[in-house]
């Protein structure tokens, strides 16, 4: 049993300077006894020798508020790492025998098994999870304790288990699953609390940065429940912890999903039998069980709840969580997730936040209880980078958008958005708008000839700081502005990404700002913000917040206090008068 162990957990990487995990696009590596990633188009398989060129560099990614950040991602694993150049030497492999027989399929085929066998393209927290092989470990446990005893059968059902190991990415699911059989054939005399114990201090031994991971989380925590759970409510206990989990890794829960997780386990294990017979057969078996299947997945997953989960109600929910396991108190103290989804309704705050949407401008205005949403801008291709962060917050409709003009670094992802999110106004010229709890005065209005300078600029108090948005005015628009209005503000959102082209001294001397916000892509092209920008930020003792280094901004107020935060973790408090 120790040697098929070892065996099947063929991930295990016995020496240095190989491929040691599969992804779609890319892999990670063992370099110098370090872990790395290579980013890569094409498909490598564990064990192929990976030779690097020139230095590492840093892994990098855009920082939101709530929304997944592969940095972080990256980091969890012990990676921190990335190589630009890199050479890998296929090795004629079973694994890679058995990836291009797929891709000599039908595509519709093809595509299918990659998602199936390799977990390439569409997030499924079954397949992540890895519980579609729990459940054919102890289906083929129970098959084979027909015909020999326990410790017997569990032996063969590692070994079939094990067998995807072989053709195919081996996955931290297959190591838990098989380490689990072995704690019940070596301790079979313990009990399941002590086995289960057991087999996961293997899992985390073995590898520390599982205990971020679906395959970890789910399994080991259910475990949990039932051995501190009465049956009576141990089935209430797993869909509450499942809808708080998906919330917590994914910012939305699909709780029919949930309500019908054993069934949805079964359906996963099912077409995996399926796929592995679609791998000898002609007859476009998998293909027509997906036409059967979609209908009820898309019917169950067609309601879906959107909404983080701020840390206090973390906190707050895992002791109410244990409190009803251990005192078996009512479960309708699980009703506090509601808040998740119907977040902005509790919120007290005027808050601004600049969405972080790379070299572009997108910024988010509400008023206090979802009584208002006003956006300004949508670059092309970050659409669905806006409405992640929006459903994220609990924001399922924008009252005004505002578009500030034409470029595509702000306007370009107009049409994408208007077609998937509610919008029930959308500005595009020189206009005050007068909305509920919030107005926004329009300080731009001659024809210029050019689109930055004719950008829609605007001044407004909001929660008691005055703000002004400068789209990409240039130096002489901003001239303009002085001359023609006596304003000062709190906060300045920076025109045209802090390019030299724009914040004049002499503006920046009459409005007085005590922050600046500038959107900027990280290396971008253009060099924003330019050190001439920040040189003259700092002659003026205005604080600047930059996305590409501070990631997304928020500043919330409530009286005459107001706090900022950047996803990449700075703080402020600043108290007017």
């Amino acid at each position: 049993m120790i040697i098929l162990y070892l065996f099947s957990f063929s991930n295990f990487c016995i020496r240095d300077n190989c491929v040691i995990e599969t992804h779609e696009n890319y892999v990670i590596a063992s370099v110098n006894h370090q872990k790395v990633l290579i980013y890569t188009d094409e498909i490598y398989f564990e064990n192929e020798e990976v030779i690097v060129e020139g230095e590492s560099k840093p892994i990098e990614a855009d920082s939101n508020f709530n929304l997944f950040n592969f940095q972080n991602y990256m980091s969890q694993k012990n990676i921190d790492r990335y190589y630009e150049n890199a050479q890998i030497i296929k090795k004629n492999s079973i694994r890679r025998k058995m990836y291009e027989k797929i891709m000599m399929m039908d595509e519709a085929i093809s595509s299918i098994l990659l998602r199936i066998f390799y977990q390439f393209g569409e997030y499924d927290m079954i397949y992540s999870a890895g519980l579609h092989f729990s459940y054919l470990n102890q289906a083929f446990s129970q098959l084979f304790l027909g015909f020999c005893n326990m410790s017997f059968a569990l032996g063969l059902s590692s070994l079939f288990v094990g067998l995807f190991g072989f053709l195919f990415p081996f996955k931290f699911a297959l190591f838990r699953i098989i380490s689990g059989n072995i704690t019940k054939i070596i301790f079979k005399d313990r009990s399941y609390k002590d086995r289960l114990g057991l087999q996961y201090l293997l899992c985390m031994c073995f590898d520390p940065s599982c205990v971020f991971s679906l395959s970890f989380l789910i399994p080991y925590c259910l475990g949990l429940i039932y051995v501190f759970t009465n049956s009576k409510n141990r089935k209430k206990a797993s869909y509450v912890f499942l809808i708080f989990l998906q919330f917590l890794k994914t910012s939305k829960c699909q709780p029919f999903s949930i309500f019908f997780f054993p069934f949805f386990q079964k359906l996963g294990a099912g077409m995996l039998v399926i796929a592995l017979v679609q791998l000898f057969i002609s007859f476009p078996l998998v293909q027509y069980a997906v036409m059967l299947v979609n209908p009820i997945s898309q019917l169950f997953s067609s309601f879906v709840l959107h909404g983080s989960i701020p840390m206090w109600l973390i906190i707050f929910f895992l002791y109410l969580f244990f409190q009803m396991i251990h005192q078996q108190k009512s479960f309708m103290h699980s009703l506090v997730l509601l808040y998740i989804p119907l977040q902005s309704y509790f919120n007290p705050f005027y808050q601004v936040t600049m969405i972080n949407v790379g070299q572009g401008d997108s910024i988010l205005i509400q008023a206090p209880f979802h009584l208002n949403n006003i956006l300004i801008d949508i670059p092309l291709n970050k659409e669905e980078r806006v409405v992640e962060y929006l459903h994220s917050i609990g924001v399922y409709h924008i009252d005004t958008l505002i578009f500030t003009h034409q470029d595509s670094d702000h306007n370009g992802g107009k049409e994408a958005f208007l077609e998937q999110f509610k919008v029930y106004d959308v500005i595009e010229d020189h206009q005050d708008i007068e909305s509920n709890l919030l107005s926004l005065i329009s300080l731009n209005h001659s024809n210029h000839g050019d689109d930055n300078d004719d950008s829609l600029v605007y001044f407004s108090s909001i929660g008691k700081l005055d703000y002004c948005f400068m789209g990409d005015a240039s130096k002489s628009v901003e001239k303009e502005i002085v001359m023609e209005y006596a304003l000062e503000c709190d906060v300045l959102k920076v025109g045209h990404h802090g390019s030299k082209t724009s914040t004049d001294p002499l503006f920046i001397q009459m409005f007085q700002p005590s922050y600046a916000l500038i959107s900027a892509g990280r290396n971008n092209r253009y060099g924003h913000p330019h050190e001439e920008v920040l040189d003259v930020l700092t002659k003026y003792n205005v604080k600047p917040f930059v996305t590409s280094l501070n990631g997304a901004i928020t500043i919330k107020s409530f009286l005459n206090v107001h706090f900022i935060r950047t996803s990449s973790g700075e703080f402020d408090i600043m108290i007017t008068e």
